[in-house]
């Protein structure tokens, strides 16, 4: 079944024609690694398909569900089934790693931020959010305020939160980007053991191709705001992976592209 399905997607910055004509599809439980150079637009696709970036044309189906045609209380439903975990950690460095957390709950609470908060959250959400944090042990920092964590910590701690939000749809943009090369295997292996234990479908963007090799299962490759490679591990080499690579694009057409850090919301749908 595709649970992700992006068709003739355009989007352009001003003169700048990030994505021209998109074209996929992801099946419920695949684990996509999505690769591309600096620019190639990788991360604005990511960014639509969760619905924080609007699209110029085409269309975007999440689980058989038209994002374009959707009403504004739909897609807002929609975006609680997809989970995001990007580069950067969008955790709330002053308060608790517990509160951080309870977060992930906000797309299916019926009374909103309240609900989430610490002080007023039922016992089932406090019970499931130390759940979480035990899973990608951190259940011993849950006191502690986010800022107060390395960064290989607070991206577990956005691990934890996802988790709290039991999506079925995990978009993974960049997540070892700004960590170091330990860290980054940690969180890379921790990342993919929680998704695959739940039979969650993950799509993935990746700069470095050793990571990507011993992660993914399929690999879709961007190159100029088109898809140039789509295959499976057994059908695809190093060497073609490196070709994506061959052009990156300069500074300013990466301004151009750059996302601004999501808020609680929506970094929970």
């Amino acid at each position: 079944m595709s649970v992700i399905s992006v068709r003739d997607v355009h989007k352009r910055f001003a003169e700048n024609h990030v994505l021209k004509g998109i074209n996929l599809s992801v099946q419920q439980g695949e684990g996509v690694i999505l690769l591309g150079a600096n620019g190639c637009g990788k991360s604005t696709l990511m960014r639509s398909i969760c619905g924080l970036t609007p699209i110029d044309s085409g269309d975007i189906h999440i689980q058989g569900q038209s994002m374009i045609k959707a009403k504004r209380h739909e897609v807002r439903a929609m975006r609680s089934q997809v989970g995001v975990v990007f580069q950067r950690f969008n955790l709330v460095g002053n308060l608790s790693v517990f509160q951080n957390v309870l977060y992930g709950a906000l797309g299916k609470e019926r009374f909103g931020l309240l609900s989430c908060m610490a002080p007023f959250a039922s016992q089932a959400n406090r019970d499931k959010a130390m759940a979480c944090l035990e899973r990608v042990k951190l259940a011993h920092k849950a006191g502690e305020k986010a800022d107060q964590l390395s960064g290989g910590q607070q991206q577990r701690v956005a691990i934890a939160r996802m988790l709290m939000q039991e999506p079925p749809i995990v978009l993974a943009d960049e997540p070892i980007a700004s960590l170091d090369p330990k860290s980054g295997r940690e969180v890379m292996e921790l990342l993919w053991e929680v998704t695959k234990e739940r039979g969650l479908t993950v799509v993935c963007t990746l700069h470095h191709l050793d990571v990507a090799l011993q992660y993914g299962d399929r690999f879709i490759g961007m190159m100029d705001g088109k898809v140039q490679i789509d295959a499976n591990r057994e059908q695809i080499s190093k060497e073609q992976l490196e070709s994506l690579y061959i052009h990156e694009k300069t500074d300013e057409q990466q301004q151009e592209e750059a996302a601004p850090a999501l808020t609680p919301a929506e970094a929970v749908g």
